[in-house]
């Protein structure tokens, strides 16, 4: 018979050398994770001969895994998958401490993806057998987080990989969730030092254009090449003033030409901040906080401008660098 979802478990831990199978294979991305998509592919040639029409041969040429996942941002686990993009954190992340990843300063993120990528195991209970699957040199591609009215905080991330062996039978899910889910109402959102009222939605988008190395000899992957981190945005609030539509005119080459919102409003920096917490104060405390700098806008629209319905402005936009603290008081 069909199984469903309760068949099945993920859960990754970081791995140490890229492609070798994490030795903590424990963590959780988020409370209700799904693998939205999985594909393995081996990139099959198909070869012709002389005096046929039909293919004559196979060839098989590079191992490609891709899965796509979603989850819901949880107070004790979520801030761990900064990591995949930041590497390894400052402090202890534990007690009152801080666990920090990048900076503001443009210079937070490694060069290379050494102790970022990550062993995802996949656990199946099929109608015949069980499948344990793992992939190794996992690259978290693209993070997607979205924040909107009436909605728990959401996220999506792109994975891609190209290692993976014969699946096992040893079916155990290792992870611990115990945490509470982020809502709408633990977010604020803040620019350029004030707390933007009215906010109807904000996403936030980790890019990192990564890809997978290949050396002769084999068709799995051996190491992973970093190419550009592209953090972009966009929110929805109540078109209140002018200054998003100043921001954007003064964008325009000219005698007042700005580069940056902070260019052109003399804003405190980091300009942004999207900032998730449970409330607490002191032991209990759970929050995870995502500041921005270097913020330049790529367009506003309007949408409302009819009788009796609201009026909103959008903004996308990009920044340089971002800083991302995650408390976790025990």
């Amino acid at each position: 018979m069909v199984r469903t979802g309760a068949s099945a478990y993920v859960n990754y831990g970081y791995e140490s050398t890229f492609g070798t199978a994490s030795n903590d294979i424990t963590k959780s991305f988020g409370l209700k994770t799904a693998i939205t998509s999985l594909t393995l592919g081996t990139n099959r040639q198909q070869l012709y001969r002389l005096g046929q029409v039909e293919p004559h041969k196979y060839a098989y040429g590079t191992q490609t895994g891709a899965l796509s996942l979603d989850f819901v941002l949880g107070d004790t686990t979520s801030g761990d998958v900064f990591r995949a993009i930041y590497g390894a954190p400052t402090g202890s992340g534990t007690g009152a401490s801080n666990n920090v990843y990048g900076d503001d300063t443009g210079s937070g993120s490694s060069t290379s993806f050494a102790n970022q990528t990550f062993t995802t195991e996949l656990g199946f209970q099929g109608e015949t057998d069980v499948q344990v699957r793992q992939f190794k040199g996992c690259i978290l591609n693209t993070l997607g987080i979205t924040a909107s009215i009436g909605d728990v905080i959401k996220c999506t991330g792109d994975v891609v990989f190209g290692k993976e062996g014969a699946s096992t039978t040893s079916f155990s899910d290792d992870s611990t969730e115990n945490s509470a889910p982020f809502t709408f109402a633990h977010g604020v959102f803040t620019l350029d030092g004030g707390v933007q009222g009215q906010i109807q939605e904000v996403d936030l988008n980790f890019a990192q254009n990564g890809e997978l190395l290949y050396e002769l000899g084999s068709n799995q992957s051996v190491a992973g090449i970093k190419k550009t981190l592209d953090i972009t945005g966009r929110f929805k609030v109540a078109w209140a003033s002018k200054i998003a539509h100043e921001t954007i005119i003064a964008q325009l080459a000219g005698a007042d030409y700005k580069e940056t919102w902070a260019d052109k409003n003399g804003a405190n920096t980091p300009e942004i901040e999207l900032h998730f917490s449970n409330g607490v104060v002191g032991n209990g405390e759970r929050k995870i906080t995502i500041t921005g700098k270097g913020l330049g806008l790529t367009d506003q629209s309007i949408s409302g401008l009819e009788p009796i319905e609201a009026v909103f402005e959008e903004l996308n936009f990009q920044i340089k660098s971002a800083k991302i603290t995650v408390v976790n008081s025990e």
